[in-house]
């Protein structure tokens, strides 16, 4: 992708508001509150240049070749939308327990990510921007990273780099010795991050707005385990970050139903907490992994319990985003056609809000129970498989929880871990363990009882193989030699053919869909418009990058501009389907909608649960 700067807005240009019940204030916690990511030293982001140049990797136009949101402020290099400043003592941690001058605090401000970063977008549309929270990002996760790595180690190889580097890392205690230093924690990190991008490493390109979030979180605790001859999980299921308004009254979450929701009283959802704990571990929070489990008073992690509460409360009170008056009136009629079309079950198709229910927009309270579309079976949704059978099928050596208790706590009935575990019980181990070692930060009352809510929580899905045609292996009973062994080809049949509640995609409700593009799990499909086409006349091919939105289609923009920088493929040169790109499934019928019943069904997904008053639709 070519680096230019596209989105160069000024002080004036402030962004329309999508109504979604935040304050400013709640806003610029959003966007600046840690969760216990670590990424780099923030004295080191400042001082970073890009790897081919000599321009600050916080310059503007690089950040926005990415897609990451840029500050607002007047600073010329200021911290991207999301990308929070974490300080806390590090005496405990073990990676980012980095070291670089003489007499050094113990509490070095370091940066990360936070939702955010993933979790913010903005659209536009003839000169109108529209900010929105808790949207999926358009972010280019997986091309910053790599510029990041790159600008790491050219620091490194380039003596002027380096030089200029400590110049303004040190400062007042830039000496030969303290220089000794840096270049040693310099080296430290660089390896770390060599580790893992090689451990998530893929031919597959994300793009913009996808990610890979469960193959990265899977190998970060596959890397802490610190097994020996692990194997290849690769991190090659990209998929839409999911949009987070409701989140709360859903049953399950994530696009697989991996994760349950589990509220306790009106104190915190441990399920929630749970799953927020699994995020910050993929996304650079500090882990070490100690033997025997409890009794070393949990796994150190740099996870921020209280604010990752803190954010989660706050997401129950966002509301979806209303369809903006700058993007042009809805048509009633239309809407109204769409409305009937939603609920209307036909020749044994389900209405659509049979699988995704209509809450109004300002209901935050009515719970959601998650409709799952299985991935074979009788009525198979025939989307991309990948992301819930990487899910399912990911396996490594436990290394370090090698005979600890599979719920970090001995729990009658769930036994030790043995040689080789399936990824995702490793993850739920890994989370309890992080839970427990910071359990103080939830008070004195909620600790007390941490262990009973955490062990009888179903906090990474619950693995359950039923029917195996063809062999006699169960989940989680693979040995070593065959996890290592087994082929792409050979995990697609497996999910093809053995049954587990997470071998399914979730249908959700749709308030505030028009917001979300590209649609389906893995945002393949450019526009609603499109989705609702038969699936074999979908875009095969179509470019991505640029914010301005399609408000006919309800989409991105994808013609060839300035902006539109990646080309997303779901077919390779021989024609075949790439694995995680699939455009395919979601196909109720579509080829027996007219088009005209196609746009009525577009209009109404711009304001799904709204009412009509008048000539005029109230989202």
């Amino acid at each position: 992708m070519m680096a230019v700067s596209v989105f160069a807005y000024t002080a004036e240009d402030a962004p329309l508001d999508a109504d979604q019940g935040w304050t400013p204030v709640q806003k610029q916690q959003w966007y600046t509150l840690s969760q216990g990511s670590r990424l780099i030293p923030l004295a080191w982001l400042n001082a970073l240049e890009q790897s081919d140049s000599r321009l600050p990797l916080l310059d503007r136009s690089h950040t926005e070749r990415f897609r990451y949101l840029a500050d607002a402020s007047a600073d010329p290099a200021p911290l991207p939308v999301g990308f929070a400043i974490d300080t806390q003592p590090d005496h405990k941690f073990s990676v980012t327990k980095l070291r670089w001058k003489k007499g050094q605090s113990d509490q070095e401000p370091w940066v990360g990510m936070n939702c955010a970063a993933c979790h913010t977008n903005e659209l536009t549309f003839q000169g109108k921007r529209l900010r929105i929270e808790g949207a999926p990002a358009l972010a280019d996760f997986q091309g910053y990273l790599r510029s990041l790595n790159a600008a790491l180690v050219a620091t490194r190889s380039d003596a002027s780099k380096m030089d200029r580097f400590a110049g303004k890392v040190l400062l007042g205690a830039d000496t030969p010795a303290n220089r000794r230093l840096l270049d040693s924690a310099l080296a430290t990190l660089v390896t770390w991050q060599s580790q893992v991008e090689q451990a998530n490493a893929t031919d597959l390109e994300y793009g913009f707005g996808r990610l890979d979030a469960f193959g990265h979180i899977f190998n970060k605790v596959l890397l802490r385990t610190e097994g020996s001859d692990q194997p290849r999980n690769p991190s090659d299921a990209p998929v839409s970050y999911p949009f987070l308004w409701n989140i709360h009254q859903h049953d399950r979450v994530q696009w697989n139903g991996m994760v349950a929701n589990r509220p306790i009283g009106n104190i915190l959802d441990i399920g929630a907490l749970g799953r927020n704990v699994g995020e910050v571990t993929g996304v650079f929070a500090d882990l070490t992994l100690l033997k025997p489990g409890p009794a070393i008073g949990g796994y150190r992690t740099s996870a921020r319990l209280d604010h990752l509460l803190t954010l989660e409360q706050q997401i129950a009170m966002l509301k979806p985003p209303a369809w903006p008056d700058a993007f042009g009136p809805i048509n009633a009629d239309k809407w109204e056609a769409g409305q009937r079309l939603f609920d209307r079950a036909a020749n044994g198709t389900p209405a659509c809000s049979q699988c995704h229910a209509v809450l109004k927009r300002d209901d935050l309270t009515t719970p959601v129970v998650a409709s799952m579309a299985p991935l074979s079976g009788a009525k198979p949704i025939g989307t991309d498989p990948w992301m819930a059978c990487n899910a399912y099928t990911y396996q490594a050596n436990t290394g370090l929880l090698r005979r600890t208790p599979k719920k970090f706590f001995p729990i009658p009935g769930f036994g030790v871990f043995g040689e080789t575990e399936p990824l995702s019980d490793l993850l739920g181990a890994t989370v309890i363990g992080s839970i427990y070692f910071k359990r103080k930060e939830l008070g004195d009352g909620v600790a007390d009882d941490l262990r009973g809510w955490l062990t009888s929580t179903d906090l990474y899905g619950r693995r359950v193989a039923l029917s195996i045609p063809d062999s006699n292996i169960r989940a989680g009973q693979f040995p070593a030699s065959l996890a290592q062994a087994l082929s792409k080809d050979e995990r697609l049949r497996r999910c093809m053919n053995e049954t587990s509640q997470v071998l399914a995609y979730k249908g959700r409700p749709l308030g505030g869909i028009w917001a979300t593009p590209p649609y389906l799990h893995n945002g393949s499909v450019p526009t609603l418009y499109d989705l609702l086409l038969p699936a074999s006349q979908r875009p095969a091919t179509f470019l991505m990058g640029t914010r301005e939105f399609d408000p006919l289609k309800v989409g991105l923009v994808t013609g060839s501009t300035p902006e539109n920088t990646f080309v997303f493929r779901t077919r390779d040169a021989a024609g075949s389907l790439i694995a995680g790109n699939s455009n395919l499934g979601h196909d109720y019928g579509n080829a027996r909608l007219t088009d005209e019943e196609r746009w009525a069904l577009v209009e109404y997904m711009k304001a799904v649960g709204g009412t009509r008053v008048g000539d005029r639709v109230v989202p």
